[in-house]
């Protein structure tokens, strides 16, 4: 089994939009700016063009960290997006909606330009953006700012210049003020991508090409701050994303406004890598961000949010690293509410746990229904290269402990004292499909002190299948936790064991 980045490219670019592409061969692009003084793109922002409509706030973009909220509206599926996103999006836009103490500890509101641009000028945009104004909560968009030549098409990042103009345009045509845009990935999928219509383009080059998108929108909203929100994932680590900031101001004359991380958290240092770009941020005067979000095959909101919660843990907690910049986002299937702000598993409810009780916002480590085995001792028959033991224990699917080998293999947790089990849940990470048999051993004084088969697992299996053991009755009395591969086509790994305690 060779471990994966699976699921990165499974999502749709939310915001691609056809439209027509001026047929600039690359050869023809101009790589540096010509010696006029391009406008100023600073983090602190400039006034706004409007004053505020009656009743309305003024956004505070001061605030350290800044924090962003932009949770998936409804919209049509589509092959690849076969869900519609939170089903009370429209519910937070209500003057007694119940979120009213997060609604103040959120600066910025992010919405899809895709959501955007299918509702310009009607009566659910303007009540979002009055509302939005209303709460002093600035308006941020997410778009793809690369027009596509001879490559580009369908591709995340190409959305047009075009189509963003028409979703700032949308904006104002409902009273709103455009504070933000978040660039969709342009540096990634530009450059590093390499799948069908993949254009390569330099750093360079993809600077160039949103400078001109930055003039373009600021025709409309001369005040917009442009940052980029950027994949750490595949090839592109710290050393290349601060290569990029340091590239965008050499050829612009200034710099982005920001730069948003999208995690790829089957990096086994990924906060180690946020750290170094913060630091590179911090040097050159570049508010650097992180979104915090679950995954894409998460079952059920508690699910998405605790694994959320468990990221927040790693980088702040564990790491000691504050961002500039706290992004909530979700462009998955969950979670499907965001109300109210007093239930732990809605998304309003996620955001008040991390203001109110951070230490305790992932997943339950006491008491019954508790994942006993996170971040507890585990020893391993072999481990390769980062993808060590304790991954497969950390609480996040997302991450895996790998072998490196083929059967026979095992780990091994130590509960570090006895408790009653009544589940234990195998999160499988498998290349290629096959036959496979695990068994799960246990050790205590339920056991006689000895190991004893609690159950064996004797099937196809594919990767991202969840084998669950649920006895009859709690097995009591157990503190050492065995489970064994004996038979696979596949190096032998896992994404996450979890014990889930029987005890009050």
């Amino acid at each position: 089994m060779k471990s994966r980045y699976h699921w990165f490219f499974f999502e749709v670019a939310l915001m691609l939009i056809a439209l027509p592409a001026c047929n600039l061969p690359t050869e023809d692009l101009i790589l540096f700016k010509p010696t006029s003084t391009p406008p100023l793109q600073s983090p602190t922002p400039v006034p706004r063009e409007t004053s505020p409509t009656p009743g309305s706030k003024e956004p505070d973009l001061t605030h350290h960290p800044l924090y962003w909220f932009g949770p998936l509206p409804p919209m049509p599926t589509y092959t690849g997006r076969e869900f519609i996103g939170s089903e009370d999006f429209m519910s937070l836009f209500e003057p007694d909606a119940p979120w009213q103490v997060v609604s103040g500890k959120i600066q910025v509101f992010k919405l899809y330009g895709e959501w955007v641009n299918n509702h310009p000028g009607d009566a659910a945009l303007r009540q979002v953006v009055a509302d939005l104004q209303r709460r002093g909560l600035a308006i941020a968009i997410e778009v793809g700012p690369l027009d596509p030549t001879d490559c580009g098409f369908g591709i995340e990042g190409f959305a047009t210049i075009d189509a963003a103009v028409e979703n700032a345009r949308a904006i104002k045509s409902v009273g709103g003020t455009l504070d933000i845009i978040a660039l969709d990935e342009p540096y990634y999928y530009g450059h590093f991508y390499d799948g069908e219509n993949a254009c390569h383009w330099s750093a360079e080059e993809i600077a160039v090409e949103i400078d001109e998108f930055i003039q373009a929108v600021r025709k409309i909203f001369p005040q917009v701050m442009v940052g980029d929100t950027e994949p750490l994932a595949g090839p592109a680590g710290a050393q290349e994303y601060n290569d990029w900031l340091d590239t965008f101001y050499q050829v612009n004359g200034y710099h982005l406004a920001f730069l948003h991380m999208d995690i790829d958290w089957s990096r086994p240092q990924w906060p180690a890598e946020v750290s170094t770009i913060q630091q590179h941020g911090a040097l050159i005067g570049v508010p650097i961000g992180i979104i915090y979000n679950g995954n894409a095959f998460d079952e059920t909101d508690q699910t998405f949010l605790s694994a959320s919660g468990e990221r927040v843990l790693k980088l702040e907690n564990a790491a000691g690293v504050q961002t500039d910049h706290v992004i909530f986002q979700s462009w998955n299937d969950k979670p499907d509410y965001v109300l109210p702000a007093s239930e732990p598993y809605t998304y309003t409810g996620f955001i008040h746990r991390y203001f109110t009780d951070k230490a305790n916002i992932g997943y339950a480590r006491e008491g019954e229904g508790a994942n006993l085995a996170i971040g507890k001792p585990v020893r391993v028959s072999r481990y390769m290269g980062a993808l060590v033991a304790a991954l497969a224990v950390d609480g996040d699917y997302g991450t895996l402990w790998n072998a490196g080998d083929g059967p026979v293999q095992w780990i091994e947790i130590d509960l570090g004292a006895e408790y009653d089990l009544k589940e234990i849940r195998l999160f499988i990470s498998q290349f290629p499909e096959g036959q496979t048999t695990h068994r799960i051993l246990a050790m205590g004084s339920g056991t006689g002190n000895t190991y004893t088969v609690l159950h064996t697992f004797d099937g196809l299996t594919i990767d991202g299948e969840k084998l669950v053991f649920i006895p009859d009755s709690p097995i009591t009395g157990i503190r050492m936790v065995r489970v064994e591969t004996v038979t696979s086509p596949s190096w032998v790994a896992w994404r996450e064991i979890e014990i889930v305690s029987a005890d009050e």
